[in-house]
């Protein structure tokens, strides 16, 4: 008859487990990090992508109604347009700066000038390699001033590009209107 050993473990046998659960912990720890950052990588671009869209669907229903936009300026990170706002014309001023894409308002022609603070619309957005903004003048097919806007989403080689042609439906044949350069210099 053989009698159970009441030996128990060894201290290498309780180093030796201890080891391989921490090598197991470690694996496991470092795989919900990674899902952890791949989902905020995911929510990130995801409300990036919807605040650049509300955005450029805002600059659409402006422009859309635009009576004139001007030539880019200040290396194209700049231009302004004259539209009618509640029955009132009024100047809308666009920029990319910082990363941010960035509007500010005042009455057309209103002596002193009423300008408006910069109201963010999206952030996240950059322009390298491109200028934002492009003034593209009528033409014979198309007789309406067109604003085509170019931005980039995020940063680094996964940038996606936004790339919209806006088309002043209230503009004429008459190219590059500077309405509204009051507020250029300030």
């Amino acid at each position: 008859m053989r009698r159970e050993s009441d030996e128990g473990f060894t201290l290498l046998d309780t180093v030796m487990s201890t080891v391989v659960m921490t090598i197991v912990m470690a694996v496991f720890t470092s795989s919900v990090l990674m899902m952890y950052r791949t989902a905020n990588n995911i929510d990130a671009k995801s409300l990036a992508q919807t605040q650049i869209a509300q955005a450029l669907q805002r600059i659409d229903r402006q422009v859309r109604y635009a009576k004139g936009i001007s030539k880019e300026y200040g290396g194209g990170t700049y231009v302004d347009f004259l539209t009618v706002r509640k029955g009132q014309q009024q100047c809308v001023q666009l920029r990319v700066a910082g990363n941010v894409l960035s509007q500010r308002t005042w009455t057309y022609a209103k002596t002193p000038i009423d300008l408006t603070d910069w109201t963010p619309l999206a952030s996240n957005v950059t322009s390298t390699g491109t200028q934002p903004f492009t003034y593209l003048a009528p033409t014979q097919t198309e007789g309406f001033q067109q604003l085509k806007v170019s931005l980039f989403l995020g940063s680094g080689s996964g940038r996606e590009a936004n790339t919209v042609t806006f088309t002043a439906l209230n503009s004429g044949r008459a190219s590059a209107n500077d309405y509204c350069s009051a507020a250029r210099t300030l």
